[in-house]
């Protein structure tokens, strides 16, 4: 899901990255070159992705969004998704978590109930 305009213009790196740390995920910065493509893939963890210079066009199944500075895409585990970087190239922070289902039940810890999910990092 794109959040369009999530952070506002002028928002500091270091704003985004308490915002991002608060929602589980530790961001990574990432850059990538114009035209560079990302082919259509899964994971079983959930992203979360931050614009903070260029662009790229995504595709999450079959929407698309342009990803802009100060946006913030959702993408759960499991959704077939991917993009190509714009013309400038695009500079985000990226992020991943492994979302457990509290309802699951492992079969190795004796049909115990996970209480909680576990955070990353």
């Amino acid at each position: 899901m794109l959040y369009k305009n999530f952070f506002p213009k002028g928002a500091s790196r270091q704003e985004i990255v308490k915002s991002i740390k608060a929602e589980g995920f530790n961001p990574i910065l990432i850059t990538d070159e114009p035209g560079f493509v990302y082919e259509t893939h899964t994971h079983p963890e959930t992203k979360l992705i931050v614009c903070l210079e260029g662009s790229m066009r995504v595709k999450v199944e079959k929407e698309e969004y342009d990803f802009a500075p100060g946006d913030k895409i959702l993408i759960p585990g499991k959704i077939p998704h991917g993009g190509v970087v714009g013309k400038d190239g695009c500079v985000y922070y990226w992020s991943e978590k492994i979302v457990i289902d509290k309802n699951f039940t492992n079969s190795s810890s004796k049909g115990s109930k996970l209480s909680s999910p576990r955070k990353a990092g």
